[in-house]
């Protein structure tokens, strides 16, 4: 849901939500399972061992073990992260604070946030994502602030992406990607060393 809130069009067959941590599994788990309790006919499934969980003591076992349990029984899945993939519980409340609020209440994670869940799956659908991703890092460095190219940067760098900044009328955000493309350089990326060779970067 994510994804398409962010401009891509495609089906979905689930919908995920990071909560907030909390101090422990177990104090989750009882904030969890409220809410869920309140929706009749809701039950939590481990997607890991393919299995419905009906004790409390299992799911906490299985939060503890794989970080996400699915909530079925609703008009679609609902899949509740403790640690969502590539990112730790210590990071909640920044990509809170980065996140856009929405209506409901709940926050739309930052476009780059959103890339790191993506990461290393292995499933081609999260690949696809991620070039959605990186396209929209792409449309942006042109034209963004040096704000919004920093809050980018400092979450998804790359060569070819960071070319797109050679444009940008803000001396300050063609400053920023020319360190970064430096630094590739430095530690021998090739493709940081033909774009430098290319110019284009003068005030």
């Amino acid at each position: 849901m994510a994804i398409i809130a962010h401009g891509l069009s495609r089906p979905t067959k689930d919908s995920d939500i990071w909560l907030e941590p909390f101090s422990s599994v177990d104090e989750w788990v009882v904030n969890c399972l409220q809410v869920v309790d309140s929706f009749r006919g809701s039950f939590v499934w481990s997607l890991a061992e393919r299995r419905r969980l009906d004790h409390i003591d299992e799911v906490v076992a299985d939060i503890s073990d794989y970080g996400v349990i699915r909530i079925s029984g609703l008009d679609l899945p609902l899949d509740i992260f403790r640690k969502p993939n590539e990112l730790e519980l210590d990071e909640f409340n920044a990509v809170w604070v980065a996140a856009s609020p929405l209506k409901s209440g709940v926050r739309l994670p930052h476009e780059m946030d959103l890339y790191r869940t993506k990461a290393n799956t292995g499933r081609e659908h999260d690949w696809k994502d991620q070039l959605f991703l990186e396209s929209l890092v792409k449309e942006r460095l042109p034209i963004c602030d040096l704000a919004e190219a920093t809050s980018m940067l400092d979450r998804f760098l790359d060569p070819e992406a960071l070319q797109h900044a050679r444009t940008n009328p803000n001396p300050e955000v063609r400053a920023l990607a020319l360190k970064y493309l430096r630094e590739f350089e430095v530690e021998g990326d090739p493709y940081s060393r033909d774009i430098l060779a290319a110019g284009g970067w003068e005030d």
